[in-house]
């Protein structure tokens, strides 16, 4: 049985936002401006297989990882498919939804019990406004997000599932946490074909050794 972690102490959740923050825009740990932004996200927390926010809701928080992990997810004709995931460290929000304020496309599933710091939509635009460097971190990480997206268009036209595969090798330690029916979903394969495949390339591995 996995033993219970306590909560993350308010302090270790800002601690891992602001190396998130500083990640991607040069900001000293100690700046008044950094922590006063900290200041104003509160902690939140989704037990295992419950959703933080549902596929028709216009998302209204900006909702930063800092410990499980997140998957986003739709059905259409009732065929559950995973879109991506997001352990602690990512951004656990419908972007799009965000951006837009419009019904999301997905709804974001906890797989594992999920803890989370989080601001309102209205609060996140007015650091924007006040912080020249948090409006810097926004736009950087909506080019991120368009790159991934970009990415994992050409990923299904045009490359084969165990390409798709091995590119998921560079992180196996998400690919251990990820249940084997999401993964394949996230894929693009049945459950089956994953099994096959991650044969294949574990067969191959012992071949080239």
């Amino acid at each position: 049985m996995t033993r219970k972690l306590p909560p993350l102490s308010t302090e270790e959740a800002c601690r891992a936002l602001a190396g998130f923050v500083r990640r991607y825009v040069a900001w000293d740990e100690d700046d008044a401006g950094l922590r006063a932004a900290l200041a104003l996200f509160r902690p939140g927390a989704v037990a295992r297989h419950a959703l933080l926010s549902r596929q028709g809701e216009v998302c209204a928080r900006f909702v930063f990882v800092t410990r499980g992990c997140l998957r986003f997810c739709y059905a259409p004709q009732g065929v559950d498919v995973s879109v991506w995931f997001s352990p602690a460290g990512g951004i656990g929000s419908d972007t799009q939804s965000f951006i837009s304020q419009r019904p999301a496309n997905f709804s974001v599933e906890a797989i594992e019990p999920t803890e989370y710091l989080w601001v309102s939509k209205a609060t996140f635009e007015t650091l924007c406004r006040q912080q020249p460097r948090w409006a810097e971190l926004y736009r950087r990480l909506c080019e991120e997000t368009i790159v991934f997206m970009i990415d994992r268009l050409v990923a299904f036209q045009a490359q084969t599932a165990e390409q798709r595969y091995a590119a998921l090798l560079n992180d196996p330690t998400l690919l251990r946490r990820i249940p084997q029916k999401y993964l394949a979903s996230y894929l693009g394969i049945t459950p089956t074909s994953l099994s096959r495949l991650r044969r294949l390339v574990r067969t191959g591995r012992e071949v080239a050794k």
